[in-house]
């Protein structure tokens, strides 16, 4: 299907006599590839084509595929290269993330028209643009590890490639792109074009699906080994109305006739992706009687859903489209029509849709609804940050101490979505005292969450301690944090400090303790001779630098800085300074100061 509005789909069914020939390839060959094998878990293959990135269309998706027991459908979604917007798109995709969608991403050019017939057209894409997509779809953090990405769409027709059919081309522009985006990151997961398998050999307005794919291979050999999985417009022809009982090319099996083309081309096995196949329907802006009606368009979807679209090597298919308000895709259209124009109802990328209460739907809709589903479960990347910590590496022997580590979600997956997350101990867990620490509620990509772990050593001694993420029973990353800790035996304090003109010292003082890991205040009573009692000073950590501060009413405050060490420490404030000036307002204090009385 072809999103320039004023093009017609050829809808005539053409029987091509296929000629045999032999093609030599030259086997690409590729740094080791860090995308999954997408069959190699549950995967859910129900999805659906839409237009609007935004809750309003990605809401009614998720109720579509990800119903009777399924989780983690497709969509496929249209980028123009004019909305490469950094910020909306991840605002989608984040969005895509909590629904369990799956994005399937299309890139496109801009339409422009003829000067000569003022017919739409897709632009060609301008020299270097493949960087300019490889830089923006990096720049996304993806719902899932694979990054689905179909490179332009039905080259085979000129109205989607330069107003002028150009297999080479267009062979050429795939083979750069697949070069930059696996340049910025392995996991692009690189598609083909879908072709219209309908359209006749008639160049340079089309070019059977044939001679083009040869084309291609014979101006970049090995192109299609390149590809990490096919892109099928399994479209049911002639006229988007053929029955689900048709067999082979321009059918809804039209992706098993091209797998079979191009294995007799020596292309390697790939996972199939329906990205466009669907029925038009006599609804729509005008009732069309010629055309099939909404319910035998549903048992049609029924029908291939369990009978055509099973084989295993089939990833995803997205029948187009979920909904479309206006001609030439109304009768393709999923939701039924509302009388609101296109252009009002579809937004653009990111915005927020309030209050929308969505029309019924057409009975296919329904119809895929209650099809049974596999639930899902997309490899994705879990990634943490360790953004913050406070970590001890001296603590007193029998005290408890509590140690933050902050983490940050850099990764695909929402933290506690399935699993538990959890902060384990892996070595040193027992002569810490440690027991596991579970992170509380869903933690997103892009935000943190604080883990408090409570230790305690029982004896003083020099340990290690091994902190790992869990995911559940699994090993979150391979990332362990590892500290080495002494417990030492307690620190305790003897304050010194004397008066000007005075012989008595005795009193009571603030001592106000500051570092970089606590802060405390204590009240130190010292005795005529200005020396305190020995202070235990249970939760001061040996080793490490603070700075005392001791204040007497009437006097300047007067700080000292000291590493403690295990055992007495001695605080020499020396002569405190008085404060003349804070005593102006009482008299019998300022004459004190001055009598030494």
């Amino acid at each position: 299907m072809i999103f320039s509005l004023t093009r017609i789909k050829h809808e005539v069914k053409f029987f091509i006599f296929l000629l045999l020939f032999t093609l030599h390839f030259t086997l690409f060959t590729s740094p080791a590839s860090a995308i999954v094998d997408p069959l190699s878990s549950p995967n859910n293959k129900f999805g659906i084509h839409i237009i609007g990135a935004n809750a309003d269309e990605a809401s009614p998706a998720a109720a579509l595929v990800n119903s009777s027991g399924g989780d983690w459908g497709y969509i496929t979604v249209l980028i123009e290269s004019k909305n490469r917007d950094q910020k909306a798109w991840q605002k989608f995709f984040d969005d895509l993330r909590r629904r369990h969608l799956i994005p399937i991403v299309r890139i496109a050019t801009e339409p422009v028209s003829s000067p000569i017939s003022g017919q739409a057209f897709w632009k060609l894409p301008y020299e270097g643009e493949e960087v300019a997509w490889a830089d923006f779809l990096d720049s996304l953090v993806w719902p899932v590890k694979n990054r689905y990405v179909v490179i332009y769409n039905e080259p085979n027709h000129a109205l989607e490639w330069g107003n002028k059919v150009d297999a080479v081309s267009y062979a050429r522009v795939l083979d750069k792109t697949i070069t930059a985006l696996k340049s910025k990151n392995d996991d692009f997961f690189v598609l083909n074009a879908g072709l219209d398998a309908s359209a006749p050999n008639k160049l340079p307005f089309y070019q059977d699906e044939v001679s083009f794919t040869a084309e291609m291979e014979s101006a970049v050999p090995g192109i299609f080994n390149r590809l990490d999985g096919w892109v099928s417009h399994s479209y049911p022809n002639p006229n988007f109305a053929g029955s689900p009982d048709d067999y082979g090319k321009g059918t809804v099996w039209t992706w098993e006739w091209e797998r079979e083309f191009l294995e007799g081309m020596g292309v390697k096995k790939l996972p199939i992706f329906i990205t466009e196949t669907g029925w038009k329907h006599a609804e729509g802006i005008k009732y069309d009687s010629r055309l099939p009606s909404v319910e035998l368009v549903s048992r049609n979807f029924k029908e291939a859903f369990t009978k055509c679209w099973i084989d295993s090597a089939i990833v995803a298919v997205t029948p187009f489209l979920l909904t479309y308000q206006e001609e030439p895709f109304d009768r393709f259209s999923f939701k039924k029509h509302t009388g609101e124009s296109q252009n009002e109802k579809i937004l653009p990328a990111g915005r927020d849709i309030l209050g929308v209460e969505y029309p019924d739907y057409y009975p296919m809709y329904q119809a895929i609804q209650s099809l049974p589903k596999v639930s899902g479960r997309p490899a994705q990347e879990n990634k943490a940050d360790l953004s913050r910590s406070l970590v001890y590496s001296t603590i007193v022997a029998g005290e408890n101490y509590d140690m933050s580590l902050a983490f940050k979600n850099t990764g695909q997956s929402i933290w506690n979505e399935y699993d538990p997350l959890e902060l384990r101990a892996i070595q040193g867990g027992e002569t810490f005292n440690i027991t596991p620490v579970r992170a509380a509620g869903k933690i997103e990509p892009g935000n943190e969450v604080t883990l408090n772990v409570r230790l305690k050593a029982s004896e003083p001694g020099k340990q290690k301690l091994s902190l790992q993420l869990f995911a559940g029973s699994k090993p979150f990353d391979d990332k362990i944090y590892q500290y080495d800790i002494e417990a030492k035996s307690p620190v305790a304090l003897q304050v010194f400090a004397s008066l000007p003109w005075k012989k008595d010292f005795s009193g009571e003082y603030l001592l106000i303790i500051v570092s970089d890991v606590m802060s405390a205040t204590a009240k130190v009573i010292l005795d005529q001779n200005g020396i305190s009692a020995p202070l235990e000073g249970k939760y001061l950590l040996p080793d490490y630098n603070f700075d005392f501060t001791l204040y007497k009413p009437f006097y300047k405050p007067k700080t000292v800085g000291l590493k403690l060490k295990p055992g007495e420490n001695k605080l020499d404030f020396g002569t405190l300074e008085p404060d003349f000036l804070s005593a102006l307002t009482n008299p019998k204090e300022f004459w004190r100061l001055i009598l030494g009385d």
